[in-house]
């Protein structure tokens, strides 16, 4: 017979290990810094197996040769892309280029929310701009068994005509583990969307055809590189467990933010003590009078403090921070993280507090 000692740790083992093997997402491991930029390969008409659902999970993506067209994405300052304008709360966007053409894709980015503004395009003939309405808002932390559905859309004005676009579906995070490309291995949480669009067209307000269409989309997100793999089934397809796939996505090059380090140099980003007890100072250096935003988050990222809310003049400056939240009451130990926004230039830090 067991003894009781060893009944606890076989109980504790089978609570705790899939516990830490689980991975979770927060804003500070989304990919920000400008520079960060991505090469993927694409695939067409792919045999593939995704698994099931729950973890820990192994999945392999190896096997499948490499298509012939590859994209790359990269972050980019916002002041620097045509359509900054439009959308004035965006802090991160994407760039893709297309041939001769240029994506842009717009988002913001907060402890709490990762949201989708929209995208624009410019090019020798063309040029696009469509801004979500409703937006497309997905919360972080991004945990295992996570769920939410979403509808995001745009509407493309043509005079006195339109053509109304709206994505309906469901997300859900439901399997975490390992994934293994050619590139590498990472551990991951598997999101998957059931994604519907619908389109509409609008004759003088008059809407005159309806159309829908539905897939299936698999994204296998890793901390601090985003989705490494993406897969796409074919148009109507039901069984989420689908084994042929439209589109195989997979990561074959990755640098993180080359101005990271730039930027911080510029601002001088630092805190002391770390670990602290009862209080921290968070210094930088402005190049020139801007306007700080300074917040402290807690692990799950929940807004604890704004410190600084205001103009400051070019220089060092100093921020203290005393342990507490809004309401002047202390907190217990832990990890917290602080973000520092100047003029929509982003950078963040990891602190740790003891009592």
């Amino acid at each position: 017979m067991k003894s009781l000692s060893s009944i606890i740790i076989l109980i504790l083992a089978w609570t705790i290990v899939p516990l830490y093997s689980q991975i979770v997402i927060d804003w500070t491991e989304i990919p920000h810094s400008v520079g960060t930029t991505w090469t993927k390969n694409n695939k067409d008409s792919v045999s593939v197996d995704l698994g099931s659902t729950g973890g820990p999970q192994t999945w392999a993506f190896t096997s499948q040769p490499m298509g012939s067209d590859s994209s790359i994405q990269l972050i980019v300052p916002v002041s620097s892309t045509p359509f900054a304008d439009s959308f004035p709360d965006a802090n991160l966007v994407y760039q893709s280029p297309v041939d001769s053409d240029t994506a842009y894709g717009y988002y913001e980015l907060t402890a709490g929310w990762d949201i989708t503004l929209g995208l624009g395009g410019i090019g020798p003939d063309t040029t696009f701009l469509m801004q979500y309405a409703p937006v497309d808002s997905c919360p972080l932390p991004l945990h295992y068994q996570d769920s939410r559905s979403f509808h995001y859309g745009f509407t493309i004005e043509m005079g006195s005509d339109s053509l109304r676009y709206d994505h309906f579906g469901r997300q859900t995070c439901n399997a975490y583990g390992t994934v293994t490309i050619p590139y590498g291995s990472y551990p991951c949480l598997r999101v998957c969307v059931f994604d519907t669009c619908a389109m509409t067209m609008y004759v003088g307000g008059t809407p005159i055809y309806w159309d829908t269409i539905t897939h299936i989309n698999y994204q296998f997100v890793a901390e601090n590189h985003g989705a490494v793999v993406c897969i796409i089934s074919y148009p109507e397809e039901t069984n989420p467990n689908f084994t042929d796939a439209a589109i195989l996505e997979r990561l074959t090059s990755f640098s993180s933010g080359i101005e990271e380090s730039k930027t911080a140099a510029v601002f001088s980003l630092s805190h002391q003590p770390n670990p602290f007890s009862d209080k921290v100072a968070i210094t930088y250096s402005l190049p020139q009078r801007s306007h700080v935003d300074l917040r402290v988050y807690d692990r799950t990222g929940r807004l604890i403090k704004t410190v600084v809310n205001a103009f400051q003049n070019q220089g060092k400056q100093t921020a203290m921070w005393y342990g507490n939240d809004e309401s002047g009451n202390l907190l217990s130990a832990g990890i917290y993280f602080y973000r520092l926004n100047i003029d929509k230039k982003v950078l963040t830090g990891k602190m740790l507090m003891l009592r």
